[in-house]
């Protein structure tokens, strides 16, 4: 049985931000939030409250889940 390398099955925030050159002070302003919090959520952090996620949802287009935010915030906490 393969083994699912978790990292590789979810989309990171940060990842999707830098996949297209947005800068967190340009999430921050499209997220009507401080780029303090884009960065504190960016490096695992904090965690987007259930309304933000669901701006990030949308934002991303559906490429950023929030399981796939729940799961950054563990792999964050467990490094």
């Amino acid at each position: 049985m393969r083994k699912i390398n978790l990292r590789d099955a979810i989309m990171l925030f940060n990842e999707w931000l830098d996949k297209r050159g947005m800068t967190r002070a340009e999430a921050a302003a499209l997220l009507d939030t401080s780029a303090t919090t884009i960065t504190l959520w960016y490096h695992g952090r904090h965690r987007p409250s259930a309304r933000m996620t669901q701006r990030i949802f949308q934002l991303t287009e559906g490429m950023v889940t929030v399981t796939d935010l729940q799961r950054a915030y563990e792999m964050a906490r467990a490094t």
